[in-house]
């Protein structure tokens, strides 16, 4: 990229971008001089929530709360609700302001010499604002919408005037001077609650501290600090009242909850206890662990007595069978460990009268009468010793069997004691838990009671509402530069649209940077009517150099030929009114200037243009009368010593015909170039344009050099991609582009310089030495 010639293009335009400097910078200072500047006002406060959070019912441990995160969430939506705000609206009468009047901007002041009051609902104020005048008869207020104005006489009244919303009255400082206020203006806007609420939204802010999450930074941005300061004081008290009014709630709320929870639980104390004793009595318990016990031992107590009594079964069973073994004459065992006195003494009669038996044996015979009665006293006595072992073991197996019962009672009862247990442990347990949940809740009461004994706020203001006297806006460094850039770049970026949206032709660089390989011959610069045909020999008149110049372009182009004949070079155009006859004529009369042969043909049948350079008539004849009628000679049809040149024949285009494409397809043409080859050095065709009609197409294969002219300006781009689909399909050959109509000083005077002077420039003396001259 050339960057000398870019910052050029741009540099050229210096004196817009001068008045927009100008303008721009100058609007800057005068709004920062006149307009009211914004100010920042903030305010820092400490909400410390461990105070709520330990006055609440908790079932977690104070060291749980502790740890849990406090923010200030809830505080900020409070805040910034409507409901909080409407409350500061009211109080401080936000939907009153109240301005002095300037030519530009009005200026928000508090020193108001008069009060307002509204006689309807805030909510239902109109959004209107009142100009307002003191005059010696009362107050002139008038409404510049509705082109309305009231005189209200007096200066102390209160009474409500149709057609206003408000009642307004004096102070009493302005009383006392009140030829002071006589020549100054007010303005006082109001407006709807709602309206209100929304503009104290929009220079609110209110956010958590970055180095304290317990911190709360209150902001507002206004033109009136005073008022800003106000806003957040009232927003402070209020804030205030709301923690004291909630931490009051919290207060009744938890002592009334308090109170029902402990009559509930008093309750269900109660009658978990009746529970317990109606389980006791219904289950014979007096206390647990006795009852264990006695349970335990009756167990055990029956289980060794049915042993027992087993044993003494199975030694009634041998004593049973051992007696009946034995012989009528031997002695009972008395061994049996049997627990029973009776068979025991029994035992020890029989073995007596056993004893007593051998004696007497010894004495006597065995028939000895004494003998066999105590034999048969012994078999009695050893029947009754069986039947009374027999009537043992019955009474044993009876209270065998009342044993068992009383054994599976017992082993019933000691093995539900596990149940019983964790029945009364399930009561002792609840019984446990409400105990512990009402001392609890009655110590809570007492600590609830004791808070709201003492209740205050745990809002402190660290840093009260101070306001920041550097405005914010309008900031004069900032806002300076600002406008300045602005300035700078306004004029510039609209040149850099016009120039990204122009798709016009302007100079070679358009041309090279889309086709390069179509060669540019050079530019025909815009010139006015007296120098259009100042084109002689010895003229050192723009044009005359741009021709010499294209000339000399144009004969890079052509092609060596090994005959002598004259050289055809053919100026067309994509469309009409792009300067292709202007450049013909000039080329013309310049090169016939340099002692050549030339001929001028206008062969723009249509719309032909060569005879204005000429003042001659249109309708005189020329190539149309030729190629119409083969029996004519062109050469009579040429006009000849004309003031430009003596070496420059001109063949106009003649009468407009009906059929111009017909004549420009015939022999006639063809052979009247070759004709003039032989004749001049050089033949110009001035051609129809391509893009419109087709009539140069049909003979562009007899020219050596095809100018393409194209003007500046006015020459779309898409000219140059038709002309290439032209280069492509052979239908121009050999082609060069001039750009006609170039405004040199705007578009060349930071590139070469085309045009030549020649005259001396006259040497410009400093005043001083004019003076001595």
């Amino acid at each position: 990229m050339d960057f000398k010639k870019e910052f050029f293009k741009y540099f050229q335009f210096w004196p817009w971008i001068m008045v927009s400097l100008i303008l721009c910078v100058g609007a800057a200072f005068y709004y920062i001089k006149t307009a009211s500047p914004t100010y920042q006002t903030s305010a820092l406060i400490n909400i410390d929530k461990k105070q709520e959070e330990n006055a609440k019912i908790n079932t977690f441990s104070k060291e749980s709360v502790e740890k849990k995160e406090v923010d200030l969430n809830d505080e900020i939506i409070l805040v910034t609700s409507n409901d909080f705000l409407s409350k500061v609206v009211n109080s401080l009468q936000l939907n009153i302001n109240y301005f002095e009047k300037g030519y530009i901007q009005n200026k928000s002041i508090n020193d108001v010499p008069f009060v307002i009051n509204t006689t309807v609902s805030n909510d239902l104020l109109p959004e209107i604002g009142y100009d307002v005048k003191i005059v010696k008869e009362g107050f002139l207020i008038s409404n510049p919408v509705a082109e309305k104005s009231y005189l209200i006489r007096g200066h102390s009244t209160s009474q409500a005037f149709e057609g206003l919303p408000f009642t307004i009255q004096l102070t009493s400082k302005a009383k006392q001077n009140l030829s002071y206020y006589l020549s100054k203006e007010y303005v006082v806007n109001i407006e709807p609650t709602a309206s209100a609420i929304k503009n104290l939204k929009s220079g609110l802010s209110v956010n958590t501290s970055e180095s304290q999450n317990t911190n709360l930074l209150l902001t507002h941005e206004g033109t009136n600090p005073e008022r800003s300061r106000k806003i957040l004081d009232e927003l402070i008290v209020l804030l205030d009242k709301n923690i004291v009014y909630n931490k009051q709630k919290l207060f009744n709320n938890t002592v009334l909850y308090l109170n029902q929870r402990i009559a509930v639980f008093s309750k269900e104390k109660d009658s978990i206890e009746s529970v317990k004793e109606n389980y006791l009595q219904n289950n014979d318990i007096l206390v647990l662990d006795k009852y264990i016990v006695d349970k335990t031992n009756v167990k055990n107590l029956k289980k060794e007595s049915s042993m027992l009594n087993e044993r003494q079964i199975s030694l009634t069973k041998f004593a049973i069978n051992d007696i009946r073994r034995t012989s009528s004459t031997s002695a009972l065992g008395t061994g049996y460990n049997l627990e029973a006195p009776t068979v025991n003494q029994l035992l020890l009669n029989y073995n007596a009268s056993i004893l007593e038996s051998e004696l007497i044996l010894q004495r006597a015979q065995k028939n000895n009468p004494t003998y066999l009665n105590l034999v048969v006293q012994l078999k009695m006595q050893k029947q009754a010793i069986l039947n009374t072992l027999d009537g043992y073991l019955n009474f044993l197996n009876q209270n065998n069997a009342a044993n068992r019962s009383e054994q599976n009672v017992a082993n019933s009862e000691a093995k539900s004691i596990p149940t019983k247990d964790r029945v009364l442990g399930n009561i002792n347990n609840n019984i446990d838990l409400k105990e512990v949940t009402y001392l609890a809740l009655l110590q809570k009461r007492e600590e609830a009671i004791l808070n709201g004994a003492v209740l205050e706020s745990n809002l402190k203001t660290i840093n009260p509402s101070q306001t920041n006297y550097s405005a914010i806006f309008p900031q004069p460094k900032s806002f300076m530069i600002g406008a300045f850039m602005f300035g700078l770049l306004l004029p510039l970026g609209i040149k850099y649209l016009n120039l990204q949206l122009d798709t016009k032709i302007h100079n070679e660089e358009d041309i090279q940077k889309l086709f390069s390989h179509i060669p540019f011959l050079g530019i025909i610069p815009k010139v006015d009517d007296s120098e259009k045909l100042d084109n002689t020999a010895t003229s050192r008149s723009m044009i005359a150099e741009a021709t010499r110049t294209l000339f000399s372009n144009i004969s890079y182009l052509l092609p060596k030929k090994k005959e002598q004949k004259g050289n055809v070079l053919l100026f067309c155009s994509s469309i009409q009114g792009e300067g292709k006859s202007f450049c013909a004529f000039h080329s013309a009369v310049t090169i016939s200037n340099l002692n050549k042969k030339v001929l001028l043909i206008g062969a723009d049948l249509r719309n032909p243009q060569l005879h204005d350079y000429f003042n001659i008539e249109k309708s005189n004849f020329g190539l149309s009368n030729f190629l119409s009628n083969k029996s004519d000679d062109w050469k009579e049809f040429l006009v000849k010593n004309t003031n430009f040149s003596e070496n420059l024949d001109t063949l106009f285009s003649g009468e407009i015909p009906p059929n111009p494409t017909q004549l420009l397809t015939n022999t006639n043409f063809e052979l009247l170039i070759e004709e003039a080859k032989d004749l001049y050095d050089f033949i110009i065709i001035d051609s129809a344009p391509v893009q419109m009609v087709s009539d140069t197409l049909n003979f562009s294969y007899l020219a050596d050099v095809t100018v393409f002219v194209m003007r500046y300006d006015y020459t779309d781009k898409s000219a140059l991609f038709q002309l290439n689909n032209f280069i492509k399909k052979e239908q121009l050959k050999n082609v060069g582009i001039v750009i006609n109509g170039v405004i040199m000083k705007n578009e060349y005077n930071y590139g070469a310089n085309y045009s030549y002077q020649y005259q001396e420039k006259e040497i410009k003396k400093p005043w001083f030495k004019k003076s001595l001259s």
